[in-house]
């Protein structure tokens, strides 16, 4: 039994925890740009991406230590439920990872600092038209990771 009373491990509910974390900064780094503290802003994303790997590492070792988890649900449920969730949520997980890794090469690359601020002058439009499609990307693997996670241990 893990921390939250399901019969999830340690690792799956550190795992959930980590999520939350990085959704959290996801969108107080959003919040940051919308009210220009682009400084906050980059510490805010960075972290939400160092955390994001966090989560992607300590998966891969919750996934060596506790091994693959089965879906004890009813096997309709497992095939037009469970599979396509886990499926999405896979997918879509490797997809935003690589958005948010170019998202912070493109702020770096991207920021000069003026008059003592940093400012994002070149691909301005571009930065802020990817950064709410990988914004709006991270929302659905959260929420296809929760779905993940309540039919694995809650269901």
């Amino acid at each position: 039994m893990g921390i939250f009373g399901t019969r999830a491990g340690y690792f799956s509910d550190l795992s959930l925890i980590l999520e939350f974390l990085v959704t959290f900064a996801f969108f107080s780094g959003y919040y940051f740009a919308r009210k220009r503290r682009i400084s906050m802003h980059y510490r805010t994303m960075l972290s939400a991406f160092i955390l994001d790997v966090s989560f992607m590492v300590s998966y891969m070792i919750k996934s060596l230590i506790e091994g693959r988890t089965e879906f004890l649900g009813p096997e309709f449920v497992k095939i037009y439920v469970y599979l396509p969730t886990v499926i999405f949520h896979s997918i879509i997980s490797l997809v935003v990872l690589f958005l948010a890794a170019y998202m912070i090469y493109h702020g770096f690359k991207n920021t000069e600092k003026i008059n003592g601020r940093k400012m994002i002058e070149k691909e301005k439009e571009r930065h802020h038209k990817i950064g709410k499609i990988t914004l709006v990307t991270w929302f659905l693997s959260f929420l296809s990771g929760l779905a993940v996670y309540y039919l694995l241990y809650v269901f």
